[in-house]
């Protein structure tokens, strides 16, 4: 995330940089969704119609969604703390 932190810098959007860096501080079932996305079907994933895009010379992060099911991160616990 700081590759993208720092790409937000450096094309003069500060304050989307900060957005983000807020995003840093996850909480630990926001860590395991994350983690999760490596379990599942790498090739579904959803856009917002106007998706946040950083790009660079050799090519772009575009900022996508994937879901990920409460069943397959949270075996018998609840997914609310």
């Amino acid at each position: 995330m700081l590759a993208i932190h720092d790409a937000l810098v450096s094309a003069g959007h500060e304050d989307l940089a900060g957005l983000l860096a807020g995003k840093a501080n996850r909480t630990e079932w926001e860590k395991q969704y994350a983690a999760a996305i490596q379990l599942g079907d790498e090739n579904v994933f959803s856009m917002d119609d106007v998706p946040i895009v950083s790009a660079s010379e050799e090519g772009a992060y575009v900022m996508v969604w994937q879901w990920v099911d409460q069943s397959t991160v949270f075996q018998g616990t609840s997914a609310t703390g």
